[in-house]
């Protein structure tokens, strides 16, 4: 055996080992015929680039199978793409809650606020204050994601969500340089969420497990519900940073709401709703609610992440108080929340058989 051989086979070593077992020697076969030789013939040689990528993706595309694959495939695979459907429906609200928060605070949709105060960022018409306003309605193109995704279409699905992780940031690059690598951390930590609700959007829905494609009805009402709910939300804040203007609402009430509407806050709501859900629906259908409660457990690493980033530890002032104790409060029900789903997750796992998952494996998407 070559240096070169051994160096594919390691490669081959990402498969699983049944399929590894079954093609393995086709493939290296396949991977030496095409091989060129060096000086020292085959030993001076590696596998390129795209080779390995090749693989990988392979790897990927059979370990999160689709309809037809192993039942402990299948469970992962839909535990990735139920993960990028709920992290697309979450992002949506946000979206919308932003835009809607963005559109009032900018003058768009009303006057400013009743003491004259000049509200956003930049000066009226000039372009750091239109970079501003793009860049804040830019979450909206999570709802074209997921209405795209619902009606069939995942590669418009997975562009619009890159293009809402990345525009924001392009149009308003961070200031990371100013406060040091502690700063820098805190960013990538709040962008983890996102971040790992593209990724699994970009691996899940491959072309051996394609998304499900919804009527234009049910998916105009599948993007519309979260995107109602972010705009109800904005309503709430509006009307509670008016009262907080007028004296008539207190400062403290208002950073409090404000820490359970944010980001990590709304994802810590709906994540232990997606708990409680699965738990009750583990006593009547256990194996239908195995995928979703593995999709919850992925989303809720990032989440709490998210949540410790803002905080800081023996501040003392009043307003950092509130943020650190309402905090603390969430990062308690998402380790709670975590441990459930994780256990759910890993009993579904260990009872992964074909008799097992048959009523999953009708429920693809």
């Amino acid at each position: 055996m070559s240096i070169l051989e051994q160096r594919y086979r390691w490669v081959l070593r990402l498969l699983p080992a049944a399929y590894r077992a079954e093609r393995e020697e086709e493939m290296v076969t396949a991977f030496l015929e095409g091989a060129r030789r060096g000086k020292a013939g085959m030993d001076d040689q590696r596998p390129r680039w795209m080779e390995i990528a090749s693989v990988a993706t392979l790897a990927l595309r059979l370990r999160l199978g689709g309809p037809g694959e192993p039942p402990r495939s299948f469970l992962w695979g839909e535990a990735v793409r139920r993960a990028a459907v709920l992290g697309l429906v979450f992002w949506t609200t946000v979206g919308c809650l932003s835009a809607t928060l963005t559109l009032y605070t900018y003058g768009i949709l009303a006057e400013g606020p009743p003491d004259g105060l000049t509200m956003g960022i930049g000066d009226p018409g000039s372009p750091e204050r239109l970079r501003h306003v793009l860049a804040d309605l830019a979450p909206l193109l999570w709802a074209a994601s997921l209405g795209a995704l619902v009606l069939g279409r995942p590669l418009t699905a997975k562009a619009a969500a890159v293009a809402a992780l990345v525009v924001p940031y392009v149009l308003v690059p961070p200031a990371l340089s100013v406060g040091g690598w502690e700063i820098a951390v805190r960013w990538a930590c709040t962008l983890f969420p996102a971040a790992v609700t593209a990724l699994a959007l970009m691996i899940g829905f491959h072309r051996d497990a394609p998304p499900p494609r919804l009527s234009r009805g049910r998916a105009l009402g599948m993007v519309a519900l979260p995107a109602a709910v972010g705009i109800l939300l904005s309503l709430v804040v509006g009307v509670l940073d008016s009262l907080t203007r007028a004296g008539t609402v207190p400062m403290r009430l208002l950073m409090q709401v404000l820490m359970w509407v944010d980001m990590p806050g709304l994802a810590c709501v709906a994540l232990t709703t997606v708990t409680v859900w699965c738990v009750a629906g583990r006593r009547t259908s256990r194996r239908s609610s195995a995928p979703v409660a593995l999709a919850a457990a992925i989303l809720t690493v990032p989440v709490v992440l998210a949540r410790t980033a803002i905080l800081h530890p023996g501040a003392t002032d009043s307003i950092t108080g509130i943020i650190n104790l309402v905090g603390c409060v969430q990062l308690g029900l998402l380790l709670m929340s975590g441990m459930t789903l994780v256990v759910m997750g890993a009993r579904a796992l260990r009872t992964a058989t074909d008799g097992d998952l048959t009523e999953l494996r009708g429920q693809h998407g």
